[in-house]
């Protein structure tokens, strides 16, 4: 029987990611996972879906992976849609499988502008099908000043689905806009996946883009006020930096001008601002984009093309060894424009919207992207397997792993970033592997990530599965997972554990009364700088509360304990029960209802006062364990836990 199992995790590709295609219709999908189970065989396996008929492919994830459960590969795929899939199989006849539903080879654009390009609610824009793709987020805000807020920095971690009308397309982009029509047309003539991203910024003229651009902040004249970190063009470039060079570029859409046609600009105050744009987005990111630019320079305001802004546009599209095209002409569609001053689909009127993406699909011919270059990534960085817990301060080191062609001199950043993909601080640089990892010293508790990021140009890679810090205990959990499955009466620990310096030994570790540890049997540390996966059968596990964990010994003497596997042979305890109970090692665990982040502890002596207790989830998988702060004499205490706004009390004996 074959199942998926958190046991065989994958971190990229993401669902619904499209990477750019080649001239030939060729991207390179790149695969990051991590197995903590000591499967015998491993293969992958990218599957045509969704009338793709390009041929399945199937490779074996070498021996040397298996073992350190640090799993990374490449496939060369057409035009189109496909499910990748990891298969394990170990020694037992254990099979467990990991999915990633959906990715694909397409296209890929990244829309730059103004507000019409950009997008707005209510204004008739329409589902895309399900062949058209964003990250469905923006990062800017409006403050209480009317500006237009957004940060200069390490993009987030995107996620990728279908473009519904109401989504947004990161990271400026409000609604599906035209580009999820566009999107369509595109489809529907090449049976490619599209994929867009969007910095269109509403009031930006030619003159901000030049400022922000030449390290200024732009000024917007509407409202008077700065707009703050160098936008809109930092949202331009970081995009560049930390999305399209993840996932491959086709081109750069600019539909732009009706501002500056409105304020007056000269033909050479507009070519000047853009080419400046261009040029220094170019040598920012470290990547030569193309770019197609719309001539356009009608608005409700003026009605009639202004043509000091056109020529303008034309000139740059004509520069030569400019890498830049002609994009649609879109001053004769939907004048005079509707009061909202955009494009915009009319009910039982003119479709501004549609039209805008039809002309947009004619300049996309297949003659103009036959002369358009697309980029697509040199290589992929592939983040290795991390501690399961360290804590502020704390420094480990970290596996990297490098399909492609990465530069021989490459420099690598290590990132961190929050629960939600957001980047919190750098905490490793250099050439190393493994990497030094340094978390921050104030660092608040909770769960964390790794991004592991080439230098020059910005080129990102895979994210680590989670890293959990927490200031109470300042020891590195260098075991990342552990895990117990039944075999009829027997059971089968398993564990993966990251790199650690100067251990020894690890030894399986097993006790029925919560207090008297047995050893089971000692295995040989991986190899310095190496993370490794491994397994034990207990084949007399016995009856009850089983706990399991693994003994860390080290070369210097030292010792130190995973967290705490556990297996109820005869029935778990209630909710919210202690065990065991008496408690004979000032420690004692608690069976969770449903979720535990919540959960508060009280403890009481006889004559009602409070000792302070210590609360982790982490030192027993699905357990929470509790500890007086300080050692408690003998007698019987009262243990209040309040959970979801409920406190249930109950004696505890402590010997």
């Amino acid at each position: 029987m074959m199942r998926a199992h958190a046991q065989l995790v994958v971190t990229s590709p993401v669902s619904n990611q499209v990477m750019q295609r080649n001239a030939s219709g060729i991207a390179t999908l790149s695969l990051t996972a991590y197995a903590h189970y000591p499967y015998t065989r491993i293969s992958a396996s990218l599957i045509p879906i969704e009338g793709n008929a390009n041929a399945a492919q199937e490779q074996q994830v070498e021996t040397s992976q298996l073992a350190q459960g640090f799993l990374h590969t490449v496939f060369s795929a057409h035009t189109g849609w496909y499910r990748l899939k990891l298969i394990g199989t170990a020694a037992n006849g254990i099979i467990d499988s990991a999915v990633v539903a959906r990715v694909g080879v397409g296209e890929v654009f990244l829309v730059a502008g103004n507000s019409n390009a950009m997008g707005l609610p209510g204004l008739g824009a329409k589902d895309a099908s399900s062949n058209v793709v964003s990250f469905n987020a923006i990062n800017k805000t409006l403050n209480n000043e009317n500006i237009t807020v957004a940060p200069d920095g390490p993009m987030p971690v995107p996620t990728f689905e279908p473009l519904k009308a109401s989504n947004n397309i990161f990271p400026n982009g409000e609604t599906s806009w035209y580009w999820g029509e566009l999107g369509d047309l595109l489809f529907r003539r090449w049976k490619t996946p599209v994929l867009f991203f969007n910095t269109a910024w509403a009031a930006a003229n030619s003159e901000n883009y030049r400022d922000a651009a030449s390290g200024k902040d732009a000024y917007n004249l509407y409202v008077g006020k700065y707009w703050p970190n160098r936008q809109p063009y930092s949202n331009i470039v970081n995009t560049m930096r930390y999305m399209t060079s993840l996932t491959g570029i086709r081109a750069v859409l600019w539909a732009h001008g009706e501002n500056d046609a409105q304020l007056g600009f000269s033909e050479t105050q507009y070519f000047d601002g853009i080419r400046t744009l261009i040029q220094n987005s170019r040598r920012d990111s470290g990547y030569n984009i193309p770019w197609y630019i719309a001539r356009n320079s009608a608005s409700n305001q003026l009605k009639d093309p202004y043509l000091p802004v056109l020529n303008a546009q034309n000139r740059l599209i004509a520069l030569p060894d400019f890498n830049a095209f002609q994009g649609p002409y879109l001053d004769t569609i939907q004048i005079p424009r509707p009061v909202s001053a955009h494009f915009e689909n009319v009910p039982g009127g003119i479709q501004g919207l549609t039209l805008a993406a039809a002309a947009w699909n004619r300049s996309l011919a297949d003659t103009a992207m036959a002369r358009t270059l697309p980029l697509q990534p040199a290589y992929t960085l592939h983040t290795g397997v991390t501690p399961a817990r360290v804590y502020p301060g704390a420094a480990f080191d970290l596996p990297i792993a490098v399909t492609g062609n990465a530069p021989a001199t490459m420099q690598i950043a290590a990132e961190l970033l929050d629960a939600q993909g957001q980047f919190i601080a750098q905490i490793g640089t250099g050439n190393a592997n493994p990497l030094l990892i340094r978390m921050p010293a104030k660092l608040p508790d909770g769960q964390y990530r790794i991004r592991l990021t080439g230098l020059a140009p910005i080129t990102p890679g895979s994210i680590s599965q989670p890293v959990y810090v927490e200031r109470a205990f300042q020891t590195i959990e260098y075991v990342n997972t552990i895990r117990l499955r039944s075999f009829g009466s027997n059971i089968q620990v398993a564990w993966a554990v990251a790199p650690v310096p100067g251990l020894a030994s690890m030894t399986v570790q097993k006790t029925t009364d919560g207090l008297h540890y047995n050893d089971l049997e000692t295995l040989p540390a991986p190899a310095p700088g190496l993370s490794g996966v491994f397994g034990f059968t207990d084949n007399n596990p016995g009856s009850g509360t089983v706990f399991y964990r693994i003994k860390m010994g080290y070369n210097n003497g030292a010792i130190a304990y995973s967290t705490i596997v556990t297996l109820f042979r005869d029935g778990a305890p209630a909710p919210w029960t202690v065990f065991p109970n008496p408690v004979t090692q000032q420690q004692f665990y608690i069976m969770p209802s449903g979720q535990f982040a919540d959960v508060t502890c009280r403890l009481l002596d006889a004559a009602g006062r409070e000792h302070p207790v210590q609360i982790s989830a982490r030192e027993a998988v699905g357990l929470l364990s509790v500890r007086p702060r300080y050692a408690l004499p003998a007698g019987k205490y009262i243990l209040q836990v309040t959970s979801a706004g409920q406190t249930r009390s109950q004696s505890v004996v402590f010997y």
